[in-house]
């Protein structure tokens, strides 16, 4: 079998745009390119003409300048999403670079051996359908430092020559390449400095995994390339960047597989009392990052999330605000000389160590490595008919766990590939040498040469190696005759970066939220459009419905879903600036850039005067006053206490499938649900302290409250979870408690009138123009809402003007201060007597009509209105106050029913 080469446009344009950054040069030839029998690159264009070049380029590409980075470095930067080709495209720009200008010298630096035994193996396949369309094979080979032979060849040879290195074979001083002092010197100089002669052009393969470090970049420059060129889906340093093909943009031309996310994750686990050590550092005083259950002072929602930084005497209680920890005191930060491992060790004496998640894992190994099994049998029975072998790759987080004396991942898929196989294979059992057969790994190798692993030695080892890294199409065969017989690939970290197959169609995460392994790289395992059994490229239609998708990309991780997303946006975020580059897991389905937008004031004296008429009624500012009544709260928190339900402790996976995209956000299907009871585990709390410590209430109020609830049967079930729970009803309580009581009173200040032109970096979703009543030409908005309610009010004859008012107008309230949506002049007539009367209105837009729907508002966002209607209230009949405002249909009613003109 051979991969067939296809002829994609947008590859084809990646690679034309480096061909055209070399544009003007002089084409080599012997002559020019020839000294003291060594065969180099040759450039005669400046520095300046280059960066014109690549400034050309750049804009033809649809790039805007801040993006680009412009260098008087000699790099380019291409930037490719994984699974769209860029091995390929490097490969082919290598062909046209020799067939254009006859440049002859080309180094891949790659980061690792899995990726560069994937660059042999591409190199390999394509060869003869390349010299199909060039006429020519260059001579690729692999730097060997025994082999010393190639390498002279490469610096004296006429013909395109192509050498693939990795970083570690030259980086130090005592690498043979570096010597000074052999038998077996190129011409006496160290071949280093020979090959620097040539000046090779360097092809850096994901860079950002350590080509850019200080000795990196100081060994690099020895090779004295011509040019540097990066290829990367996820570069981290970014120079003369001449071609994007970003994630969402390979998504949503069907480049790339869709994406399915299968979470498995703990439910209602907070009684675990879960603590993970995530990260260390060492500088005067050793600290370190924990993971544990926060406590919102204001809502009483909790969360599992990273703590900053700690050092010895910190509680972690105070740390989160949860009382829960309150015994776990740093005791000692340190590192142990036995294991080379940190822990931390608290003041209760336990002690938790780096990178070593708390709960029950195994039991959702479990359950992911058997959601991977049945996706994978499910798709194996459609794919087959269609003559494409699906494979699955599971990442795991220790080699000891697969491959040591209690391999327990290896004996979980053995049990759940036992469990399942008879589902899917009209009851047969699968035989143990069948279930081995299946199973592939690669682990990364020892300094010694060995493979990071003990289980029969080197020789069976390199041939697993073979099968999955060297013989890459023969993995893609299925059938009783077939040899290789590896669906399901297990590995650690090696196959993170570079390495991929097509026919990757369910990746299983069961490494820790520490992994290495970012979500770009889990995903891009498996993103590529997968291939038959001739070679061929498979897509699906455009409008295929999941049943029915090839190309569908299952991820299983151990986290939710929404947490699996926000990472996956931010790592996006970082790199692109924008979360909705994302593939697929973006909320918008269109990336917008963000331009200088200038508002200015409506001309109109009118508008003006009637404005600045309706500011001097509303800002003026007040100050509150609040008082409480301790009966009536102990009888109301007593009341909604005792009908608190607690939910089991439990695993829950769930499928969501990533569709297309719309204006109005991400469309997803969600594909399901299933759940396994877990036991909980918790430590006797004080019930009472820790209320206390939650809510600022006395122990005595308290203990009248703990008299009378008979619920708790409930507080056995989860103890942290009731606790919080009722914390939080308490601080409603009291919140209700406030409002009834709560005073405004104007103290004599008022908001100052600072309104003139003004400009903002946007994009065009964030605004929206109101030229006939808006006070400026344009208005700004949040939502859908916003700008629904603004167009409708812009376009309405009884709207003298309105406003988004600012930032800086803020009525204060107990839970913090409250910034109202619009301002809005309406005028009517008086029916009797015909004469026209101005009316103020503040109107705080939401997605509901209704105060009491707690689905679209939160319970902050309650109080905060109650009380600026309080506010309102205080400073006169002048300004009336209309909130929520879903529909501008909806408000123009309720003016309808005040005013009644």
């Amino acid at each position: 079998m051979q991969l067939k080469l296809e002829n994609l446009e947008y590859q084809e344009q990646a690679i034309q745009s480096v061909v055209k950054i070399f544009e003007g040069i002089a084409r080599n030839t012997f002559d020019n390119s020839t000294f003291e029998g060594i065969r180099s690159n040759f450039s005669n264009l400046s520095l300046e003409e280059l960066q014109e070049n690549i400034k050309e380029v750049a804009q033809e590409n649809g790039l805007l300048p801040e993006n680009i980075h412009l260098s008087d470095k000699r790099e380019l930067s291409v930037e490719m999403e994984t699974g769209t080709g860029k091995t390929l495209v490097y490969i082919k720009t290598i062909y046209e670079l020799f067939k254009h200008y006859n440049f002859t010298k080309f180094i891949i630096l790659v980061p690792s051996v899995a990726i560069r035994e994937g660059v042999l193996a591409s190199f390999k396949n394509f060869n003869n359908q390349l010299e199909d369309i060039y006429g020519f094979i260059p001579n690729v080979f692999e730097y060997d430092s025994k082999r010393l032979s190639k390498v002279s060849n490469f610096i004296e040879e006429q013909h395109p020559q192509v050498m693939i290195m990795t970083l570690a074979s030259f980086n130090s001083e005592d690498k043979i390449l570096n010597q000074a002092q052999r038998e077996d010197l190129f011409n006496n100089i160290p071949f280093i400095e020979a090959i620097g002669k040539t000046q090779p052009i360097i092809i850096m393969d994901e860079p950002q995994e350590g080509m850019d470090t200080e000795n990196s970049v100081r060994q690099i420059s020895k090779l004295n390339p011509l040019f540097k060129i990066r290829y990367s889906a996820t570069h981290k340093i970014v120079k003369n960047l001449i071609y994007r093909l970003t994630p969402y943009e390979s998504y949503k031309n069907g480049l790339v597989k869709k994406i399915e996310v299968l979470t498995v994750t703990e439910k209602n686990d907070e009684a675990s009392l879960k603590i993970e050590l995530a990260d260390i550092q060492n500088k005067t005083v050793p600290q370190a990052k924990l993971k544990a259950w926060f406590q919102n002072n204001s809502t009483g929602k909790i969360d599992f999330k990273l703590s900053t930084w700690l050092k010895e005497g910190d509680n972690l209680g105070d740390k989160t605000n949860n009382p829960s920890y309150n015994n776990y005191k740093i005791d000692r930060i340190f590192k142990s000389l036995k294991t080379g491992k940190w822990s931390v060790v608290f003041s209760n004496g336990t002690e938790i160590f780096e990178k070593q998640v708390a709960g029950n894992l195994e039991n959702i190994w479990a359950l992911q490595i058997e959601w991977l099994i049945h996706r994978h049998f499910l798709k194996s029975q459609k794919l087959k008919e269609k003559g494409i072998k699906c494979l699955s790759l599971i990442f795991i987080d220790r080699v000891a766990n697969y491959v040591g004396e209690n391999p327990k991942i290896k004996n979980l898929f053995v049990e759940k590939y036992k469990q399942v196989y008879p589902e899917y294979h009209d009851g047969a059992n699968p035989t143990d040498e069948h279930i081995q057969q299946t199973q592939g790994y690669y682990f990364a190798q020892k300094t010694n040469g060995e493979f990071a692993d003990n289980e029969g030695g080197v020789k069976q080892q390199k041939e697993i190696y073979d099968a999955i890294l060297r013989d890459k199409e023969d993995i893609l065969q299925f059938g009783d005759k077939v040899a290789n017989k590896i669906e399901f690939i297990f590995s650690h970290s090696a196959l993170g970066v570079g390495w991929d197959n097509p026919n990757v169609f369910n990746i299983a995460t069961l490494n820790t939220t520490y992994s290495e392994t970012k979500k770009r790289q889990e995903i891009g395992r498996g993103l590529r459009i997968c291939v038959n059994t001739d070679g061929e490229r498979i897509y699906d239609e455009s409008g295929t419905e999941d049943s029915d998708r090839i190309n569908q990309l299952t991820v299983i991780p151990n986290e939710t879903y929404e947490t699996f997303v926000t990472q996956y946006q931010e790592e996006i975020k970082s790199i692109y600036g924008d979360a909705n580059a994302g593939a697929g897991m973006t909320h918008t389905h269109k990336g917008e850039e963000q331009d200088k937008v200038f508002f200015k004031k409506n001309p109109s004296d009118d508008i003006q005067k009637a404005f600045k008429k309706f500011w001097k009624a509303m800002a003026k500012k007040t100050d509150y006053s609040i008082a409480f009544d301790e009966e009536n709260l102990i009888e109301s928190a007593v009341e909604r206490i005792n009908k608190i339900t607690i939910p089991d402790y439990v695993i829950e996976a769930a499928s969501h499938f990533v569709n297309q995209f719309s204006e109005s956000g991400r469309e997803e299907t969600f594909g399901g649900t299933a759940i396994v009871k877990q036991k909980a585990t918790f430590t006797a709390l004080d019930l009472v302290e820790e209320i206390s410590e939650n809510t600022g209430l006395s122990y005595t109020t308290l203990f009248q409250i703990t008299k009378k609830i008979d619920n708790h049967k409930e507080w056995v079930k989860n103890p942290p979870r009731y606790i919080h729970e009722v914390s939080q009803i308490i601080k409603d309580v009291e919140l209700d408690e406030m409002l009834r009581k709560i005073e405004y009173k104007m103290n004599g200040e008022e908001f100052p009138f600072n309104f003139k032109d003004f400009e903002k970096n946007i994009a065009a979703k964030q605004y929206v123009e109101t030229p006939k009543k808006g006070v400026f030409d344009k208005m700004l908005v949040d939502s859908d809402v916003e700008r629904r309610f603004s167009e409708s009010a812009d376009g309405d004859s009884e709207v003298v003007c309105f406003i988004k008012l600012p930032s800086w107008y803020k009525i204060q309230t107990p839970i913090g201060p409250y910034e109202p949506d619009f301002g809005l002049v309406m005028k009517r007539k008086e029916l009797k007597n015909g004469t026209e009367n101005e009316f103020y209105f503040v109107i705080e837009t939401k997605g509901t009509n209704d105060i009491n729907d707690k689905k679209a508002i939160t319970e902050g966002e309650i109080y905060k209105i109650k009380c600026a209607l309080k506010h309102f209230e205080s400073i006169g009949v002048e300004v009336q106050y209309k909130a929520p405002v879903n529909e501008y249909s909806y408000f123009k009613t309720a003016v309808e029913k005040t005013i009644g003109v």
